[in-house]
């Protein structure tokens, strides 16, 4: 599914601010070869010519090597850095503070068009999430994989070819460097361990619905997905997988009717339950989490409903506000 976002400067991201390190320009004439991955970036690839190189930490871990094609005016860059563990929301997170680095150039915000991707090769398979960014007529698009202990990030601008031939070079790119050897050489453990916040002990009834969302979740991801793509990371974009994990979290407290439970909690379920009564549970994850989801086949929404219903109903529940997080360790 695609859609359209207008991006400004209210991506709100609960992540940790990385100490400041000046990029530093790497020399090569030669192919250049980051070591910890073993990927070569040639002197050329097809009609791209190798322009800069440069390292975003001191170990050279964090890399961004761009090409050129001087006849379009088009620039590719490709980045490869260090992903850690695999939390639920870790592709997310990362394609958002990527793309909040095109929107803070702009001072009036960025129209995107953002979908789902992915990338396969030897059984093994990647998640990302791409934009195609609207600015005048220049074309420009992001996408960032997780690929185990590693993100992988495109980044093409050009003023000149159009989306279809901007894309046939992205699919080259991904073709050449196949960023899921990176899983390969550096993969995920995909059996999860969950750690729950401190939120989640005011009672007895949030604790154990808590814990019950979890584990549903933990099983979803077990069930439905191969384990050469968990390996990858926590397969926390599909729509179908939070679904589960709701529904989970609220048929706890039916089930359970006699446990102990606070007022908030009460509000919390009350106010979920409503969501769910009014069919309106897909448009409130969707929109919770900024519209980035793998979503099933002609699955439809009604947003502008939703939308009017949230007028008559306003919602406090902040589902980035994590109760839980499920995290696939490194191997």
């Amino acid at each position: 599914m695609k859609n359209k976002t207008l991006i400004l400067f209210l991506l709100a991201l609960s992540v940790l601010s990385q100490a400041q390190y000046k990029p530093k320009r790497i020399k090569s004439k030669n192919d250049f070869i980051q070591k910890k991955t073993n990927t070569v970036f040639p002197l050329r690839i097809d009609n791209l010519l190798r322009k800069n190189i440069y390292a975003f930490n001191r170990k050279k871990t964090n890399i961004g090597v761009s090409y050129e094609d001087i006849e379009s005016h088009t620039l590719a860059s490709i980045y490869i850095y260090p992903a850690n563990a695999g939390t639920e929301d870790r592709l997310r997170i990362e394609y958002l503070k990527s793309l909040q680095s095109i929107a803070s150039v702009s001072d009036d915000g960025v129209f995107a068009t953002q979908y789902y991707v992915s990338y396969s090769d030897s059984a093994y398979k990647i998640n990302g999430f791409k934009s195609e960014i609207e600015n005048n007529e220049d074309y420009s698009s992001l996408v960032v994989y997780e690929c185990g202990c590693w993100f992988f990030k495109i980044r093409i601008t050009s003023e000149e070819l159009d989306s279809l031939t901007c894309n046939q070079i992205e699919s080259r790119l991904l073709n050449f460097f196949k960023p899921t050897k990176l899983v390969q050489i550096s993969h995920l453990n995909p059996k999860s361990s969950i750690y729950v916040a401190k939120n989640a002990l005011i009672d007895s009834l949030m604790l154990n619905s808590v814990l019950s969302a979890a584990f549903a979740k933990s099983k979803w991801a077990l069930d439905n997905v191969d384990s050469l793509e968990r390996a990858s990371g926590f397969p926390g974009l599909y729509l179908d997988l939070h679904i589960e994990s709701i529904n989970a979290f609220v048929n706890y407290e039916k089930e359970h009717p006699d446990l102990n439970k606070t007022e908030r909690t009460a509000d919390y379920l009350s106010e979920l339950n409503s969501i769910i009564d009014n069919d309106f549970l897909e448009e409130f994850l969707m929109d919770q989490y900024d519209m980035i989801m793998i979503v099933p086949d002609n699955l439809e929404f009604d947003f502008e409903a939703y939308e009017s219903w949230k007028l008559q109903n306003p919602l406090t529940i902040n589902l980035n506000k994590m109760l839980y997080v499920i995290i696939y360790n490194k191997k």
